[in-house]
């Protein structure tokens, strides 16, 4: 942001103030407009995992989940009435049988009951082999639901299994579907039906989401205060930030940590935002390496099938470089690919030593060629590096390991390409689905319960002809760090799942699976006239949508 316009603001300002408390009566109505800086294919979660699907699914702003984390790894119930345990008899004895009660009077906001059916349905959905749902790794245990009343499922496991809380985190409605096999091209899978606060009503692609006010919201009869919320799709993020701060967005979905700098400038400067930060680590930019050739993990990668390339990549980048040039000093370092939650595990980063990277790529065979780049069987050590265009922070930074791996011998190729088309399923040439990439960069790792995110990176989700639907970060398989997976998903015992943990993150690291370069500083900003903003430690500001409202 030019230095001119955060003055223009200012004086623009003159020292904004907070609008005083406002009245329970003045806080009902009006448009909220948020920038939406990914656009996803669609908004349901289960069929398009771009980030920006995120706001019709686990954000709570349409669909809701049975059960809602909370900042210290626990969960309280949502649409479900109780957490199931041993001694309530929601939980078997032998941990294999789960039975959930649902709320009295939840409705669909077409005002249908929500039952014990929609689960059922749902469940089928991810069984059918017609569907291309993209099913949470956590039903993988999951034997059969039955709805044993109106509001009572039983789920029989195949075996124990602790992730029972995270089953259902979104819930279709089964009277707007007529078999279960459902794709992508169905109405509910681009703008789903849910129990939240705000309805979708309108999809505009490449210009603007809709939504309006549930006036049946279940949870609070005075709630949402909006009248309804416009996602206005903006590729560009520094577009977004810079009409953020000129006043034509409430706020932005979403900032990363390399717009804080600015944005705090901006607060300071007298621009009527407000700025939060977290200081605990939270998101992870990682460097997804693909450890196959062409999405095949029976066939290594050229290069970075090398355990020396993935060596050097890791020693060869300054990532304290990044966090203090581009990100202002807003980052941490992280080693472990399990960092966050019940069973975070320390694993210290790599340190910046380009001459140990060159030593190890001088030991495996790569020689330097007369340009530098380092060769090895007629091999070039060069390889695609790509993230999500749009993203001026992230092309700084890229910029920067472009030229540290270049001083080391190793040759990355800078070619951004728009959210759709690296995150897009297998049947539509999505680059990670189909392991047609060689380096992306992107965010992931914050969870509550590290059994999903650790399945991500296991031989059955790679996605292939045979089985299209799966989520893979890169096409990397080892049966023993599966079976480790299997058995920290399927114990109740949750010291033998930490140790379980342990061993897997020291795996992920040792053989770098992936690359992480920092951990996010985790911030939000909003205008002073969007009031009512509370952020949650695991999901940003969102979950509090319903009692947003605008000061008059």
């Amino acid at each position: 942001m030019a230095v001119a316009l955060v003055l223009l603001l200012a004086a623009c300002a003159g020292g904004a103030q907070a609008p005083s408390e406002v009245p329970e009566s003045e806080k009902y109505g009006g448009t909220a407009v948020v920038a939406m800086v990914q656009e996803a294919g669609g908004m349901n979660e289960l069929f398009h995992d771009q980030s920006g699907a995120f706001l019709g699914g686990e954000a709570g702003w349409v669909v809701e989940p049975l059960f809602l984390a909370l900042p210290d790894g626990t969960y309280e119930p949502r649409l479900a009435a109780e957490i199931p345990t041993v001694d309530n008899g929601g939980v078997s004895r032998g941990g294999r049988t789960v039975t959930y009660r649902l709320r009295e009077g939840i409705t669909w906001s077409d005002g249908k009951p929500f039952t014990a059916e929609d689960l059922v349905f749902t469940f089928d959905v991810f069984r059918d082999p017609d569907s291309t749902a993209l099913v949470p790794v956590d039903y993988e245990l999951v034997e059969s639901v039955t709805a044993r009343d109106q509001l009572t499922v039983e789920v029989q496991l195949k075996e124990a299994s602790p992730t029972y809380l995270e089953l259902w985190k979104h819930v279709m409605p089964a009277h707007e579907f007529e078999s279960t096999a459902v794709t992508a091209e169905h109405p509910q899978a681009r703008l789903p039906l849910g129990t939240g606060p705000f309805v979708f009503t309108d999809f505009k692609a490449g210009d603007e989401i809709a939504l309006e006010r549930n006036p049946d919201y279940w949870r609070d009869p005075d709630l949402p205060y909006l009248d309804g919320i416009t996602l206005k799709i903006v590729p560009e993020l520094e577009v977004a930030t810079t009409s953020f701060l000129e006043g034509q967005y409430d706020t932005v979905f979403f900032f990363t940590t390399g717009d804080l700098p600015q944005l705090e400038a901006a607060e300071e400067s007298g621009a009527p935002i407000v700025v939060e930060t977290q200081e605990t680590d939270s998101w992870v930019e990682w460097l997804f390496l693909n450890h196959s050739a062409s999405g095949d993990p029976s066939v290594p990668h050229p290069v970075l099938g090398d355990a020396a390339i993935r060596e050097a990549i890791d020693f060869g980048i300054d990532r304290q470089g990044i966090i203090d040039t581009v990100l202002g000093g807003f980052g941490t370092l992280v080693g472990s690919p399990i960092y966050s939650g019940a069973f975070d595990v320390d694993i210290p980063p790599a340190t910046y030593d380009p001459d140990h990277a060159r030593q190890v790529l001088d030991e495996a065979g790569w020689e330097p060629g007369s340009d530098g780049i380092r060769v090895k069987d007629g091999v070039r050590a060069s390889l695609m590096f790509q993230t999500v265009s749009g993203d001026h922070t992230r092309e700084l930074y890229q910029q920067i390991i472009q030229q540290n791996l270049e001083e080391v011998g190793i040759e990355m190729n800078i070619e951004n390409v728009p959210s759709n088309i690296i995150f897009g399923g297998y049947e539509e040439g999505g680059l990670l689905a189909t392991g047609s990439y060689d380096t992306m960069m992107s965010r992931d790792g914050n969870y509550v319960d590290p059994a999903s995110w650790m399945a991500s990176f296991t031989c059955d989700s790679i996605p292939n002809e045979q089985q299209t639907v799966g989520e893979t970060y890169g096409h990397y398989c080892n049966p023993e760090f599966d079976e480790l997976a299997q058995q920290a998903a399927s114990t109740l015992d949750q010291q033998e799942r930490a140790e379980l943990y342990s061993q897997m993150a020291q795996m992920f690291h040792d053989e770098r699976v992936a690359i992480p370069i920092y951990s996010s500083t985790w911030g939000w900003a909003w205008n002073l006239q969007l009031q009512g903003v509370s952020p949650d430690y695991w999901s940003g500001v969102w979950p509090s949508v319903a009692e947003w409202y605008l000061a008059p």
